[in-house]
Formats: structure tokens, sequence, C-alpha cells
């Protein structure tokens, strides 16, 4: 596995967007729209099954604690078939509930979709700001629908 923060050419790397709070206009402006409950699938990987809230096309939306209770080898196999991934209901670092092993896992898995070019786009309420040499920072980081460009649309 390549570390995307090792300083090699990371060309094929598409950064996404860390979204906070993730509003329905915020999820818009990138071309994102919260899954139905009717959305929801079960993917098999490997013989095994995974929960997600949507797997539509590239698209794969997936919850954090769905995604953090994952095996990273289901992960890795899954990468190649969706481009795009969205990770929503992500805690704070400190957050108690989720705790550090569960938060390390998670990072383990950013690292491990970074590698396989897989964009990103992480959904969470509040998230405090990343050092440097967090795999998070590579992200673009929106935290109100005021910091999002809107382009034009016709019959406006």
């Amino acid at each position: 596995m390549t570390d995307p923060l090792a300083g090699s050419p990371q060309s094929a790397f598409r950064p996404g967007r860390i979204i906070i709070p993730g509003t329905a206009r915020q999820l818009g402006t990138v071309g994102l729209f919260v899954p139905a409950p009717g959305q929801r699938r079960v993917v098999e990987v490997a013989g095994r099954t995974l929960d997600v809230k949507s797997a539509e096309g590239s698209l794969l939306w997936i919850g954090f604690r769905e995604l953090t209770g994952a095996a990273a080898r289901d992960v890795a196999a899954l990468a190649p078939r969706y481009g795009e991934w969205v990770v929503d209901g992500i805690p704070a670092p400190a957050d108690p509930v989720g705790g550090a092993q569960e938060w390390q896992k998670f990072l383990d898995i950013v690292d491990l979709l970074f590698a396989a070019d897989v964009t990103l786009f992480l959904i969470g309420a509040a998230l405090p700001e990343f050092s440097a040499d967090s795999p998070l920072s590579l992200l673009l980081r929106v935290e109100s629908d005021e910091e999002l460009q809107t382009g034009h649309s016709s019959g406006s």
C-alpha cells in the first residue's frame, strides 16, 4: 500500500471533501444527495456482506460505524468497484463513543482508500482541524454553505 503522505507522486489522487455539517445544500452543490431508506443495500464482498446506505454506479455511501466495523480486506476489495465514497455520521476524534481504536481504524481505511485513488467525501456534525500529518488534511474542508461556489444554472 502506498502512503499518500510519503511524498510519492499523487498525480492520480483526486481530493474529496470534509463537509460540515452536511446540509442538503452543501451536499447538492457537490452533486450528492442523502440516500432514501429504499436505497439501502447489502454489498457482497469475498463471501461476506456489508450494509451500506447506497451503492449505485461508482458511488458507495456508508456510515462511519458500518465502515469501521468492516474488515480492511473487504474495504480494499470494494475500493476498485466504487471510485467515490461518502462516509457520514463521523464523530469527532475525541468522541468517547467512537473511541481511539475505532478512529485509528478509520484513518487506516482512509489511507487504504487514498492508495486506491478513491475520491472521499466525509460528513460530520463537527470535526476539528487536522494536523498536516493526518491523511484527512488532504481533503478540502467545507464548513458552511457560504464557502461553496455555485455554478451558473440556466433559467436563473
